[in-house]
């Protein structure tokens, strides 16, 4: 089932929230920065300073869903399966352009780590 970009958004914002409790200990009501109460400013001043690659995949993904290209695949241009955006909602490739670039990246590192 497609979730609606709405939903979507929570999602983001849970993990994102998860990372920023976790890791920097925020002080900041998950329940207003998950709903549609905090503006992207709002959440970009919470993310001031904080240099983690999984919170600007993250937030890669706000913009995407604003923008509109949230669950499009960067590799086909097809949708990306649902279920695992809500596994993992900064991801921006389907399983088969991922499986791709994953031989194509491995073939490469083989081909260069022989010479």
């Amino acid at each position: 089932m497609k979730r609606s970009r709405r939903a979507m958004r929570r999602v983001v914002l849970y993990r994102m929230f998860d990372i920023l409790e976790q890791s920097y200990g925020i002080d900041v009501n998950r329940e207003e920065f998950v709903g549609d109460r905090m503006s992207l400013h709002e959440i970009d001043a919470a993310l001031a300073f904080k240099s983690d690659s999984r919170l600007d995949e993250l937030r890669g993904a706000l913009e995407r869903l604003d923008d509109g290209s949230f669950g499009v695949c960067i590799g086909c241009k097809t949708e990306i399966d649902w279920k695992l955006l809500d596994k993992e909602p900064a991801r921006r490739m389907c399983e088969k352009c991922e499986k791709e670039y994953n031989r194509s990246s491995s073939e490469y590192v083989e081909a260069h780590s022989l010479q």
